[in-house]
């Protein structure tokens, strides 16, 4: 069962200035204003999208409220978690360890980062009920997260694209208010895109020191199942794969990315039947079949973006893993077209 904060019922129902009994608002999701600031108090994701159907309700079909909650959150409201990206010497070091430590908070979403030429990818994936309390969640933890981003770095900060999975009625100005851009509906999963110079820039107010105490402090707390063997390969394929472009990784520095010293994270990985050149070679196999099905990429720059200095060797490791060449696996998988 997956479940949300209750601060964010709380910042959610002060912000439904159409409802006159906001205690009836609280108690549709099971709470009371009293019972929702306990400091551990969740409720049920089902219910988080109920609330936020029965506020979007009163304002639509220009429903605002849940980009008014975004753009007032501030880091200290997230503890450590928030504490920790504003105090992250660059918006790189944020996103490298934000998309862990969000489940503290959401643990129906899953975040994850990725490079791609000169823009830096946030993501976010979450099980899509076709409901618009889901899409106005989804379009709120995007949101939220900009505006933690815009405190740790500046406050003009927008994305170079904003897209999310679902399709929604009703109008999205204050979506385009919120981000500063127009947002793009119907698309493979939701994320936004920054420049990489934007990702890169100093923090006015980053302090390595700090960055690292609170990332510290957090690693000791995330749930037990960040730990499981299944996850932490999950994770460890996850990283392996956004830096491939720069040849393989050492394993002490996708350590270091996810919080753990190299011996650890190398005894974890043996522990649960793993080793790190087969996870590797799993990143590998995984981004080129992504890449081969996408007719932009040459063979050669499928290579090189795998972590291999020559088309040839990328041709024999493909075919000894897949079985097939790389040029007939693209075959078989893109249309007569693209593939003519």
């Amino acid at each position: 069962m997956t479940e949300i904060s209750a601060m964010f019922v709380r910042k959610q129902v002060s912000e439904a200035r159409n409802v006159s009994d906001k205690a009836k608002l609280f108690a549709l999701v099971g709470l009371t204003e009293e019972s929702a600031r306990a400091p551990d108090a969740k409720i049920k994701t089902a219910d988080y999208f109920t609330l936020l159907e029965k506020i979007a309700e009163s304002e639509w079909p220009d429903p605002a409220f849940h980009m008014r909650v975004c753009a007032a959150m501030r880091c200290e409201e997230f503890g450590a978690v928030g504490l920790a990206m504003k105090s992250a010497p660059t918006l790189r070091h944020a996103f490298e360890r934000m998309h862990r430590y969000a489940r503290l908070y959401n643990s129906s979403s899953a975040f994850a980062v990725e490079e791609k030429g000169n823009v830096y990818c946030w993501t976010h994936r979450r099980p899509q009920p076709a409901r618009l309390g889901n899409y106005l969640s989804n379009e709120a933890a995007l949101a939220t997260f900009l505006t933690l981003c815009r405190e740790s770095s500046r406050p003009d900060l927008k994305p170079v694209r904003l897209q999310f999975a679902h399709r929604r009625e009703g109008s999205t100005t204050a979506l385009t208010d919120h981000f500063g851009i127009e947002p793009i509906f119907d698309q493979e999963l939701d994320g936004m895109q920054f420049a990489v110079e934007d990702v890169d820039r100093a923090s006015p107010i980053g302090d390595l020191g700090i960055w690292k105490f609170f990332s510290d402090h957090l690693e000791s707390t995330l749930p037990p199942m960040e730990t499981e063997p299944d996850k932490l390969a999950a994770q460890v394929i996850e990283e392996v794969a956004g830096l491939l472009s720069g040849g393989v990784p050492q394993l002490a520095e996708v350590a270091a990315r996810l919080g753990l010293g190299t011996r650890t994270l190398q005894r974890r990985l043996s522990d649960g039947g793993k080793s790190y050149q087969e996870l590797v070679a799993e990143a590998r196999r995984r981004l080129a079949r992504k890449l081969l099905r996408r007719s932009e990429y040459s063979l050669a720059e499928i290579a090189f973006l795998t972590g291999f200095s020559e088309q040839s060797a990328f041709t024999r490791a493909f075919k000894r893993g897949e079985g097939i060449t790389p040029r007939a696996f693209r075959q078989s998988t893109l249309s007569p077209v693209h593939a003519g």
